[in-house]
């Protein structure tokens, strides 16, 4: 169990990592603003598209994968528990920090990939705003 403790934190710092190496990309798309003239939209457009494409649709792939990967071993995990502790007397119960430490970390990964998918329709919605070919 520590070894996969150690995997999904590991994974969960190289996700948050990535995320905030590109958090600043996201920000500045999400603060464009429509011009008045939808022609003067195309630089900041393509701006939007590639962020989108090379930033945060892969974040959010590698976020809902990572995220699928884990969510069956801690629903495995809570379940356990709960029919542990239900079945004993309370005084008899027993704690297990890396079972515990491990759900914690799912429940990071899920916190960090909702956060992820919303800012893709953040994203997309600005894209729509600023489209050039907007009506």
């Amino acid at each position: 169990m520590s070894d996969l403790l150690s995997a999904s934190s590991l994974l969960l710092a190289i996700l948050t990592t990535l995320f905030s190496t590109h958090y600043s990309s996201i920000i500045e798309v999400l603060n464009l603003e429509p011009n008045n003239f939808k022609e003067d939209d195309k630089n900041n457009y393509v701006l939007a598209k590639s962020v989108l494409k090379t930033k945060l649709i892969p974040l959010l792939i590698a976020g809902i994968s990572i995220t699928i990967i884990f969510i069956p071993q801690s629903i495995k995990i809570i379940k356990t528990s709960l029919e542990y502790f239900t079945s004993l007397e309370h005084k008899n119960l027993s704690y297990d920090t890396i079972s515990t430490s491990y759900i914690a970390v799912t429940i990071f990964m899920f916190i960090l990939t909702a956060n992820i998918l919303v800012l893709f329709f953040k994203v997309n919605s600005k894209m729509k705003n600023i489209n050039p070919k907007r009506s």
